[in-house]
């Protein structure tokens, strides 16, 4: 699964949590669909946020694998830097979308 299917699939519920908090008749009912609702937004943001690092990681691996002529040095030093960070974390992640 791709993470932009995960968001979709958390706005999507966060969405139907949210109309069936709103027809519920029963404060209980309606408290859990709410936090339900909570945690699916909490998801979407944290998604959102390993989005973009994942974005910065494959731009730092294409910058020192296959630099083009425009890159600098700071440039590469920057693109190593966030390599050391992440490490292998984010780059396992593309055996994971296959």
């Amino acid at each position: 699964m791709k993470i932009e299917q995960a968001i979709e699939q958390y706005e999507n519920s966060e969405r139907m949590n949210k109309e069936l908090a709103e027809t519920s008749v029963y404060p209980t009912t309606k408290a859990y669909y709410l936090e339900s609702a909570e945690k699916c937004r909490q998801m979407i943001e944290w998604l959102r946020i390993l989005k973009k690092a994942k974005f910065e990681y494959d731009e730092a691996w294409r910058i020192v694998t296959h630099p083009t002529p425009d890159v600098r040095y700071p440039d590469i030093n920057r693109a190593k830097m966030i390599l050391d960070v992440f490490r292998d974390s984010l780059g396992r992640m593309n055996n994971a979308d296959d």
